[in-house]
């Protein structure tokens, strides 16, 4: 079975509470989960402590932002076989963004999960933030077991090149005019 990153918001109880439940699930099905609220240095608890013994209490915040940042990339990026991100909330939280962007730029299978209908865009979630997940969003946190095996199975070693390729054939589609744009898009994405 494979190690998942649980990314998402933790800001408050009932987000920690949902980060718990995503866990949960993964750990019953037999994957081991770094959850960062539980497995990793947990800003409120250490602050405080880490302000009693640093030069300055901004001294402390920084220390412990670097560590905090430190910690959650070295499990995303040496331990974590996958990651599912927690896409909840009216815009999805900026840190699971900037570790399921990581996570794909590393070639690890990213799953997106949402059960929350709010978003910004008019019931569509961000065209920068979809393709991380192959443009699927899991919306039953029974099925994340399920589609983590289908990411981990999925081939991944040449996406940057293939996003590259594409994006220099939309640019040049793009030059002089934008005639022939959404053929060169939809041959892009029967390919």
């Amino acid at each position: 079975m494979a190690h998942v990153y649980c990314a998402g918001p933790l800001f408050n109880e009932a987000e920690r509470r949902e980060m718990n439940d995503v866990a949960r699930v993964l750990e019953a099905a037999g994957h081991t989960t770094f959850l960062p609220h539980r497995d990793g240095l947990e800003l409120a608890q250490l602050l405080p402590e880490l302000q009693q013994i640093a030069e300055t209490p901004a001294a402390a915040e920084t220390i412990l932002q670097r560590a905090i940042f430190s910690l959650d990339v070295f499990q995303l990026l040496t331990r974590a076989d996958a990651v599912v991100a927690n896409l909840n909330g009216r815009v999805p939280d900026e840190g699971t963004v900037i570790e399921a962007a990581l996570a794909w730029l590393a070639g690890k299978a990213v799953v997106l999960y949402k059960n929350d209908a709010r978003t910004v865009l008019h019931g569509a979630d961000h065209p920068m933030l979809l393709p991380l997940g192959d443009v699927r969003v899991v919306r039953d946190v029974d099925e994340l077991p399920r589609i983590v095996g289908q990411a981990l199975d999925a081939e991944r070693k040449d996406r940057v090149p293939n996003v590259l390729e594409a994006g220099q054939r939309i640019a040049e589609a793009c030059q002089p005019s934008r005639r022939g744009l959404a053929s060169t898009l939809l041959k892009l994405a029967r390919a």
